[in-house]
């Protein structure tokens, strides 16, 4: 029987990337984590499920393509940093009425290792998963790569705000803006691995970006709640505003990677050889 499965991915790319895709979202939305630790263990285990996942679309291939480009995509990727340094100082002065936690040190950890395997989750499932089955899937369309960037950057977007309620037609705004804010990370992140096929550098990337943005979970106690990307009123209002300053910036941090590295990459060599 897992054979029969197992083949039935093989011989349907796009099935498997949804499949993918689906057991993930489920995972996240019915598995509850009421800590960093549970969160940490959670990603680690969807680590595991897309690497089987990719697996089944690309052997070993894009699991074992780091050669030594890792510190290539840091350098090129090192943007998003800086663009997440302020908006964590901003979270953590936010925070700062909040108690202060107990043993800092091993809750840094505990937080890092939480968003790194975040990172490489999101990576492995939204921008390796879907690339490959698409590659795989629609090799010769000549369109091939504007597929693959719209539907993988719009994916993902729309995966932030899965379980969001759009009730309201205010919430259509900040909906909107967190889906393209997101979208512009991804798409940034899907020409690195374009470039150099490294996903492990990418979620590194990725994972970097979010402990960052969430600095102040190391230093202060909050509660534990689902993150609200959503929201309506003031509140929405507010949200629309911020994303779409951080859009700007990240758009500009894309054209910034594009310039350095869009004309290096063989497309025609990812259609052969990918």
């Amino acid at each position: 029987m897992l054979k029969r499965y197992i083949l039935f991915l093989k011989k349907y790319p796009v099935v498997n990337a949804v499949v993918a895709v689906v057991y993930a979202m489920v995972c996240i939305k019915t598995i509850k984590t009421e800590s960093m630790f549970q969160m940490f263990i959670l990603r680690t285990l969807l680590c595991g499920a897309m690497a089987f996942f990719l697996y089944q679309l690309s052997g070993d291939k894009t699991l074992a393509s780091s050669y030594n480009s890792t510190w290539y995509c840091i350098k090129v990727g090192m943007g998003f940093w800086i663009l997440a340094l302020p908006l964590g100082v901003l979270a953590f002065i936010n925070s700062s009425s909040y108690p202060v936690a107990d043993n800092i040190p091993i809750r840094t950890i505990t937080v890092f290792l939480a968003f790194l395997f975040v990172g490489l989750f999101e990576e492995m499932g939204f921008r390796a998963v879907i690339n490959d089955a698409l590659i795989y899937q629609f090799r010769d369309n000549k369109y091939l790569f504007v597929i693959i960037a719209v539907v993988s950057s719009l994916v993902f977007g729309a995966c932030h705000i899965v379980g969001a309620d759009l009730s309201n037609i205010e919430a259509y705004g900040p909906a909107i803006g967190k889906i393209i804010q997101t979208g512009v990370i991804g798409l940034s992140l899907l020409f690195l691995y374009w470039k150099t096929r490294n996903i492990w550098a990418c979620g590194v990337i990725h994972g970097v970006f979010d402990f960052i943005l969430s600095i102040d979970k190391c230093f202060f106690v909050k509660p534990e709640q689902a993150m609200n990307y959503v929201a309506t009123g003031e509140a929405g209002r507010m949200q629309t505003i911020v994303y779409g300053v951080i859009t700007l910036i990240e758009l500009f941090i894309f054209w910034m990677i594009y310039r350095k590295i869009g004309k290096e990459i063989d497309y025609d060599k990812i259609r052969k050889e990918w």
